[in-house]
């Protein structure tokens, strides 16, 4: 009897929506094939021993059942992209490619028990051994890092538990989402319409949901990072739904990181979808400075301590959209956000890059972002447009991004994006130079603005 091998690919989505994993259909098991099913053979010798042939029926089915128990796929990001810097030659005009392969295995025993793996391969053909970035640390071309490992299980189908490193994505703000507390990564504002590449952190999450009042609540307990249990850090979260509202509370504490509390809104108002996201940290032992820095005369700053302060942050926008045929509507949104721990004005930038506190997209106290978003017009059902800008309005600096995808085939999707920066020297356009100083710094900091970024990506899913 010959021997059947089935190959089955599966397509593979970004971001795997865990928490509708109970509220879908499961999938039907099909029934392992009994032994009395097929032809029996008679015994041989005096073993006693009963030997059953395997009909090409039988393998189909238990390959049929393995298939839906287990599930394994990925996807591969290929992407590349240059930076325009004044006062650079074209041919010294720098670009990178970092590229990534996520793999991940699903498995799915029974339509209420889910076990999830996923790692990540990320490889920059541009980065050589012995490079270094501008404050002398090296580089790496090649990495591996463990995306998401979770078990997931229900009980008494009323309480739903997911253990081990999970996504998580709580508010409602597009660019910004101080509410999302448990990530320990910041979105990149820029990267919003095309790719998420923050990745899992470690908890144990309970969810339970009260269907009777539109509710979920959750209970997390975070262990990332920890190695003893008064490093386990605990979240709470509650989410109503009320007519055409949601609404969010959270609050979050740990050993070493402030008490966060948070609450965020969305609804629609008439053509408007409104949100509205903040939350204020209390205990924050982040390092904040205030005064003067000029490395010439070693004039440096003063530390503040700000744990005894309330800090805020607020996000407010809002998303129109206009119908422009019985097809395709354009979308038009933006968001404002207060950021209590930025500064006011670009003075102690250079001095935050040197203590590697420069955090992009919260340098600033006040920012904005706006953004038009156009999927599938016309006879393009496959592709999308979005157009963006932020600002940090408190050092008058910006950034514009145009990104175009399109889907080739079941397959295969590749996309392009196109970005300028402008304005004061600040956040977006940032120039900083610093001559080398003995001992600290021998070849001196040299950083010009960038005035202009173009890049191109291709993605395959399977």
């Amino acid at each position: 009897m010959g021997t059947l091998l089935l190959l089955v690919a599966r397509s593979f989505a970004e971001d795997v929506d865990e928490d509708t994993l109970f509220g879908g259909t499961p999938a039907t098991e099909t029934p392992a094939p009994s032994a009395t099913d097929a032809p029996a053979v008679p015994p041989t010798g005096d073993l006693g021993i009963e030997i059953t042939e395997t009909a090409p029926a039988d393998i189909l089915a238990r390959i049929g059942l393995a298939d839906e128990r287990l599930t394994v796929g990925g996807k591969l990001y290929l992407r590349a992209s240059s930076s325009f810097f004044e006062g650079t030659e074209a041919e010294d005009t720098a670009y990178s490619s970092p590229n990534l392969l996520d793999l991940f295995t699903d498995i799915r025993p029974s339509d209420r028990v889910r076990g999830f793996a996923q790692a990540r391969l990320t490889y920059d053909f541009t980065i050589a051994d012995g490079d270094e970035d501008y404050l002398g640390n090296d580089l790496e071309p090649a990495s591996v890092e463990l995306d998401q490992l979770w078990l997931k299980f229900d009980l008494a189908n009323r309480v739903f538990v997911t253990a081990g490193r999970q996504r998580v994505r709580w508010g409602s703000g597009r660019f910004w989402n101080p509410t999302d507390v448990l990530s320990q990564q910041t979105l990149n504002a820029l990267d919003v319409a095309v790719f998420d590449n923050r990745t899992g952190v470690t908890l144990l999450k309970v969810h339970v949901p009260i269907e009777k009042i539109g509710a979920n609540l959750y209970a997390v307990a975070n262990f990332d990072g920890a190695d003893t249990v008064g490093q386990i850090g605990g979240a709470l979260r509650t989410e109503w739904v009320l007519g055409p509202s949601e609404i969010a509370l959270t609050a979050a504490a740990r050993e070493g990181d402030p008490l966060r509390l948070g609450a965020d809104v969305s609804a629609a108002v008439g053509p408007l979808d409104l949100r509205v996201e903040g939350a204020v940290r209390h205990g924050d032992q982040t390092p904040w400075y205030e005064g003067e820095f000029d490395i010439a005369t070693l004039t440096l700053p003063d530390e503040v301590d700000r744990s005894d302060e309330w800090i805020p942050q607020v996000v407010a926008g809002a998303e129109l959209g206009i119908q422009l045929n019985d097809e395709d509507t354009l979308y038009i949104g933006g968001e404002y956000f207060y950021n209590g721990s930025g500064y006011a004005d670009s003075t102690l930038y250079p001095f935050l890059l040197v203590k590697g506190a420069f955090t992009p997209f919260y340098l600033g106290e006040h920012y904005f972002g706006a953004y038009l978003a156009l999927p599938g017009p016309g006879n393009w059902d496959d592709t999308n447009f979005t157009a963006s800008t932020l600002g940090n309005l408190s050092d008058h600096t910006y950034a514009s991004r145009l990104d175009v995808s399109t889907k080739l085939n079941t397959f295969l999707s590749v996309s392009a994006y196109a970005g300028v920066y402008y304005g004061d020297n600040g956040e977006f356009h940032f120039s900083f130079q610093l001559d080398p100083v003995e001992g600290m710094l021998p070849d001196g900091v040299d950083i010009p603005a960038p005035i202009g970024t173009v890049g191109a990506g291709a993605t395959v899913n399977f």
